[in-house]
C-alpha cells in the first residue's frame, strides 16, 4: 500500500545513502575539526563575561546585555548561514568551501576579543559589542557547515553515535584547553612581571592561531566527504518557507525546544563557576585550571559509556536519563554547598556525565531529523536542520549569559571587594547549581516526546529509497515519526 505524505513534493534532490562504517581517517579528521567549534566557544562562554567584569571593568548588568547582544545576533547568522550552505554551488561542495572562509576571520575576531581598550563607556561597550558580533558571525560561518557536513558523511542510525563520539573526544581536548589554558597564560604572563591585562590579550592571540590551524586541518583532511547532489528541477529557494517546512518536522521541533532549554541551563551554570570558585570557595587561577581538567578528563571516560549505551539501547533512553543525573545532582549540591575541592570534583563527574551526553547524542538525534525531512519535502537540507537548531541554542545561551548578569547585579555582587556578601555569594550558588539544574531537568522530559527510535529509523529510510527510485512505499512502522 502507498500512502504519501500531505504536501510532498517531487523529490528535488538525489544522493547516494551512505550506511556503511566511516573509515577511522574520516572520523579522526572530523573530529579534530569539532576543535575549531569548541575552543572558541568555551572560551568566549566561560571566559568573557568574567574578562568584561574583573578585567575590562564593565558594569555587570551592562556585560550580561553586551553578552546577550552577541548571542542572539550570533543566533541571528544561524538560519542565514546553514541556507547559504545549502544552495551553495560549487564544484568544491556546499560545506567545506564556507569552513575554509571562516577560518582567518574567527582568529582575527578571537585575537580582538580579549584585548583591553583605553576607551570607557559607551565606547568600550560598544568596542565589545561589535568585535563580540563579528566573533560569532565567523564562528556559525564554520561550525553550521561543519555540523552539516556530520549528517552527510554517514545515514546510519548507530554509526551517527560513533561519529559524534570521536567529535565528542576532541571537543573534551578543546575544553580541556580553553578552559584551563587561559589562566595558566594569564597566571605566566603575570608571573613574568606582565599586567593581567596583557595576559588575556596573549590569551587571545594564543587561541587564534590555534583555531585557525584546527579548521584548515580540518578541511583539508574532510575532501570527498560531502554528498553529491544532483539537481532535477529548479528549487524556488525561498529561506522562509524552509524553515517553516523544517518545523513541521515533529521530532525535530521536540529536539529543538531540549535543546534550547539545555543551551539556557548550561550557559549559567558553566558561566557562573568562575565566580563560584573564585568567590564562594576561594580557589586559586592554578586550581580553577585543575577543575577545568577534571571537567574534560571526566567528560572523556563518560563518553565510550554513553555510545555503548546509545547502540545498545537506545538514543533518547540515554539522553534523558543521564541528563536526569546531572539535574539531580546540581539540586543536591545546592543544599550541601561545596566545602572542598573533592566535593567539587564530585559534582563536576556527574556534570560532565550529562553534558557528555548532551553533546554526543543531542545532534545525533539531530542528523537522525534531516531523513524525516527529506522524505516529507524531497530535500537534503542538513545545513537547515542544524542551523536552526543551532540558532535555538544560540538563543537559549544567549538568555542564560544576560541572568547571569542581570542575578549578580540584583544580589549584590562587585567586582572591586576581593570577598562577596553573603547574599551575593549565595546567588553564585543558585547559578552554579538550582537554576540550571530546574532549567535542564524539563530539558529532559521534553524529550520523552520524541519518536524516532532505530526500527522507525529504518522503516524511514527504506521508504526514503523507494520514493526516490519511483516505486510503491508505505508509512508503516514510522507513522508516529509524521
Amino acid at each position: 500500500m502507498s500512502n504519501q505524505v500531505e504536501g510532498n513534493l517531487a523529490v528535488k534532490e538525489t544522493a547516494t545513502v551512505r550506511s556503511a562504517s566511516v573509515s577511522l581517517k574520516t572520523k579522526l579528521f572530523y573530529g579534530i575539526g569539532q576543535m575549531g567549534d569548541s575552543i572558541p566557544y568555551n572560551v568566549f562562554y566561560i571566559y568573557f563575561l568574567y574578562f568584561l567584569t574583573d578585567i575590562a571593568g564593565v558594569n555587570p548588568a551592562v556585560a550580561g546585555v553586551v553578552s546577550l547582544i552577541a548571542v542572539l545576533w550570533d543566533a541571528i547568522t544561524d538560519p542565514i548561514i546553514g541556507h547559504f550552505s545549502d544552495n551553495l554551488k560549487s564544484k568544491y561542495g556546499r560545506r567545506r568551501p564556507v569552513m575554509l572562509i571562516s577560518a582567518i576571520p574567527l582568529g582575527l575576531a578571537l585575537f580582538m576579543l580579549f584585548r583591553t581598550v583605553g576607551v570607557a563607556g559607551s565606547a568600550k561597550n560598544a568596542y565589545y559589542i561589535i568585535t563580540s558580533m563579528v566573533f560569532w558571525t565567523a564562528y556559525t560561518a564554520y561550525v553550521i557547515p561543519y555540523f552539516a557536513l556530520g549528517a552527510e558523511i554517514t545515514q546510519d542510525f548507530d554509526e551517527r553515535n560513533s561519529l559524534r563520539s570521536y567529535a565528542s573526544v576532541f571537543m573534551y581536548g578543546a575544553v580541556l584547553i580553553a578552559s584551563a589554558g587561559p589562566m595558566v597564560i594569564v597566571g605566566k604572563v603575570v608571573e613574568g612581571g606582565g599586567t593581567a591585562q596583557e595576559g588575556w590579550a596573549m590569551v587571545g592571540q594564543v587561541f587564534a592561531v590555534t583555531v585557525v590551524l584546527i579548521i584548515m586541518t580540518c578541511w583539508r583532511n574532510t575532501k570527498g566527504t560531502e554528498l553529491e547532489l544532483t539537481e532535477t528541477e529548479a528549487d524556488g529557494v525561498n529561506i522562509f518557507k524552509t524553515y517553516a517546512e523544517t518545523l513541521k518536522n515533529r521530532p525535530y521541533r521536540i529536539i529543538v525546544a531540549s535543546v534550547f532549554l539545555y543551551a539556557l541551563g548550561f550557559a549559567i551554570a558553566s558561566g557562573s563557576f568562575i565566580y563560584l570558585m573564585s568567590y564562594n570557595m576561594g580557589l586559586d587561577e592554578g586550581t580553577q585550571s585543575m577543575f577545568w581538567v577534571a571537567v574534560s578528563v571526566f567528560s572523556a571516560i563518560w563518553l565510550p559509556l554513553i555510545n555503548w549505551m546509545s547502540n545498545k539501547y537506545d538514543k533518547k533512553v540515554v539522553y534523558i536519563s543521564m541528563l536526569s543525573l546531572l539535574a539531580a545532582t546540581s539540586f543536591l549540591f545546592y543544599f550541601i554547598g561545596f566545602a572542598s575541592f573533592t566535593m567539587l570534583l564530585v559534582f563536576t563527574l556527574f556534570f560532565a556525565a550529562g553534558n557528555s551526553t548532551f553533546w554526543t547524542i543531542s545532534y545525533s538525534m539531530i542528523y537522525d531529523c534531516s531523513e524525516v525531512d527529506e522524505f516529507k519535502f524531497g530535500k537534503r537540507r542538513e545545513g537547515a536542520i542544524t542551523s536552526l537548531v543551532s540558532f535555538f541554542q544560540k538563543a537559549g545561551s544567549a538568555v542564560g549569559m544576560w541572568l547571569i548578569g542581570i542575578i549578580l547585579a540584583t544580589t549584590g555582587y562587585n567586582a572591586e571587594l576581593m570577598e562577596q556578601t553573603a547574599r551575593a555569594t549565595r546567588g553564585i550558588l543558585s547559578l552554579s547549581t538550582l537554576i540550571p539544574g530546574i532549567v535542564i531537568i524539563v530539558s529532559a522530559l521534553i524529550v520523552v516526546k520524541y519518536p524516532l527510535n532505530r526500527s522507525r529509523f529504518k522503516a524511514l529510510q527504506t521508504a526514503i529509497e523507494a520514493k526516490k527510485n519511483g516505486e510503491n512505499y508505505t508509512t508503516e512502522g514510522f507513522e508516529e515519526v509524521l
